[in-house]
């Protein structure tokens, strides 16, 4: 008797499927906020995909592959599913960061690099701006039902790749990359109104420094660049709200497409 044979009864059915699911979701829900970071304990991260993984089995029942019949097989199966779980978290990811890059823009012409402060999601330091913009997009993200969104895209994924059957894709690498370049356009967009006044504030800062050459110049400057920058993002956060909302739905199609339907495909 093999050691697959002996293990066969324990995976037979169900619970194959459920670790298949399991592979695939766990990443994704991990990587998505506002469960991604240190700021959730591990075992509640580990007790929720367990049961979100419980519920979506019976759904995806029909689309499984049957077990493999060598204990390689199986594992090379649940890899893939992790890998394209973590691909899938990675798409969700970059949503969020894409406002963290308009913040460092932000933070960058304001003059306030050295203002950091350690972001427990991402568990890296960076400026005070950028951390709020993220929660923002993060805040954003839950309150349009983006979770809703992908978790539904994820589970839709499973008519085009059965659980363990997944067929790795060479353009999946290729759609991540445009999303990475699309989280640009999106902190640009966003970052726009106080880069721009931001950058006219610099320029009378420079105008005054050259005409009044006895102003400490710098205090003047710093103090200006930092009013100018709260009183433009108070009067442009909806706007960013908006460019955010406006982008993800599209968003949401560029990750779906991902998984194009057996149709398409």
């Amino acid at each position: 008797m093999t050691s697959l044979e002996a293990i066969a009864p324990l995976f037979y059915g169900p619970m194959w499927t459920f670790l298949c699911v399991l592979s695939r979701i766990g990443p994704m829900l991990v990587m998505m906020p506002p469960l991604q970071g240190a700021t959730i304990p591990n075992r509640f991260k580990a007790l929720l995909v367990i049961m979100i993984a419980f519920v979506i089995t019976p759904v995806v029942m029909e689309f499984t592959t049957p077990l493999p019949t060598h204990l390689m097989d199986m594992a090379f199966g649940i890899v893939k599913e992790l890998l394209l779980g973590l691909l899938f978290g990675s798409a969700v990811m970059i949503i969020v960061t894409s406002l963290q890059i308009g913040g460092q823009v932000i933070s960058s012409l304001a003059s306030m690099d050295v203002a950091q402060a350690a972001d427990p999601t991402t568990e890296e330091t960076v400026t005070v701006v950028s951390q709020m913009l993220s929660w923002l997009a993060m805040a954003l993200f839950i309150t349009l039902g983006g979770h809703r969104i992908v978790v539904g895209v994820c589970v839709d994924s499973f008519a085009t790749y059965p659980a363990g059957g997944i067929l790795l894709e060479e353009y999946w690498l290729m759609h991540l990359h445009e999303l990475l370049g699309h989280s640009v356009n999106v902190g640009l967009r966003a970052s726009a109104p106080p880069a721009i006044a931001l950058l006219l504030a610099n320029f009378v800062t420079a105008l005054i420094g050259r005409t009044l050459p006895q102003l400490n110049i710098m205090a003047i400057g710093f103090s200006l660049n930092v009013t100018i920058m709260l009183l433009v993002m108070a009067l442009s956060i909806t706007s960013i709200g908006w460019v955010f909302q406006d982008e993800l739905a599209g968003w949401i199609e560029r990750t779906a497409l991902l998984f194009p339907s057996p149709q398409q495909g």
